[in-house]
């Protein structure tokens, strides 16, 4: 696998605290050891399909309950919302 900024070798498999803004854009969110790229050259980031998933996933899921701060798995398993104008 190569880098998508730069193309080198020199990269692994990392995570990353991440701020989101939620999609009402009235609140952050730290989002914890969320799934990311370490890159020698062009340092931590967090791959687009990754962060496609979040923006997703806090839209459609009740994180309410969640708070503030809470890990990228909690996100992943918060109730998925039935009706969208109940939201």
């Amino acid at each position: 696998m190569k880098c998508i900024w730069c193309e080198t070798e020199d990269i692994r498999e990392s995570v990353k605290d991440c701020y989101w803004i939620m999609p009402d854009g009235r609140v952050s969110v730290q989002i914890l050891e969320v799934p990311a790229i370490e890159c020698a050259n062009c340092r931590t980031y967090v791959l687009e399909s990754t962060a496609q998933q979040i923006e997703e996933t806090l839209y459609w899921h009740d994180v309410s309950a969640l708070g503030t701060a809470f890990s990228y798995e909690d996100l992943l398993k918060a109730p998925r919302v039935k009706n969208m104008f109940l939201k």
